[in-house]
């Protein structure tokens, strides 16, 4: 069974993230692309059959909770981008502070489910994600595009909730992160600043890592002084990637048996190939 491509939506959303616009607007507009693609999804299961019991699960327990989680994601933004308050930064990190211990209070209600999916168990599949049990747990949720039982089953909302738990607490802790650099004056709050700082990496970790190292032991940075860990840190931060351990992956650098710069020989070969283009109009 071929449902609406969620890589489709994807993108549509990554788009989204790129256009100019204020972060409302923007914000509007992924609500808006992730109610559609539900609705869509709705009623392709309406008229539709699941060819098994493993394609239902899969759908339910992890292609609806995750536009749900993506619905309730935006939504929080806007509803914090309208209410968070108009004052000082130590009032605006309280209150972050507040939302995100709402989030934790909802996970330590539902821990033992919270478990289940971060753990990917699947022994009670056959009961939290098949349409049917609905007699089982359910739960408020204030953004339920529907009770249709067609639609849900007695755990997939709760699923999208462990998403969006994940998806908020991120985004409110980066938050707490801004609040702090402003404070510390190595935050840019002017309000006339035309740098966007939604920027990602989008090469492998282990690319960016060799840059980081080649960046470090050639001195472009602080004259080679600089602590590996800052530059990692703020490099992390800067392209919203998590690179874990770092170290590691270096070593794994180290020991390849060929090619052990492919990643600065890419970045070579694409700016010549991009200057021997130029040259040639």
């Amino acid at each position: 069974m071929m449902s609406p491509s969620i890589e489709n939506y994807e993108s549509q959303q990554k788009r989204t993230a790129q256009e100019v616009g204020s972060k409302v607007e923007i914000l509007k507009k992924h609500i808006h692309k992730a109610k559609v693609f539900l609705y869509e999804l709705r009623l392709f299961i309406r008229e539709n059959h699941f060819e098994s019991d493993k394609d239902e699960v899969h759908f339910f327990k992890n292609v609806k909770p995750k536009i749900c989680a993506d619905l309730t994601f935006y939504s929080e933004q806007l509803e914090y981008e309208v209410l968070k308050p108009n004052s000082s930064i130590s009032v605006q990190n309280q209150y972050v502070k507040s939302v995100l211990k709402k989030l934790e209070s909802h996970k330590r209600k539902n821990i033992v489910f919270y478990k289940y999916y971060k753990q990917k168990e699947t022994v009670l599949d056959h009961i939290y994600f098949l349409r049917g049990n609905e007699q089982l747990e359910l739960f408020n949720v204030s953004l339920i595009p529907s009770l249709d039982p067609e639609f849900f089953t007695s755990h997939c909302l709760l699923a999208s909730k462990v998403l969006s738990y994940d998806l908020l607490t991120e985004f409110y802790k980066k938050e707490l992160l801004n609040f702090k650099k402003i404070e510390s004056g190595h935050f840019n709050t002017s309000a006339e600043s035309s740098i966007d700082w939604n920027i990602n990496w989008t090469a492998s970790k282990t690319d960016l890592i060799e840059l980081i190292y080649a960046l470090k032991v050639s001195g472009a940075i602080d004259g080679g002084v600089g602590n590996i860990n800052q530059i990692s840190k703020v490099l992390s931060e800067l392209f919203n990637v998590e690179l874990g351990n770092f170290y590691k992956t270096y070593s794994e650098i180290k020991n390849r048996s060929k090619d052990r710069t492919k990643f600065l020989n890419k970045l070579v070969q694409s700016l010549q190939a991009k200057l021997d283009y130029d040259d040639s109009l």
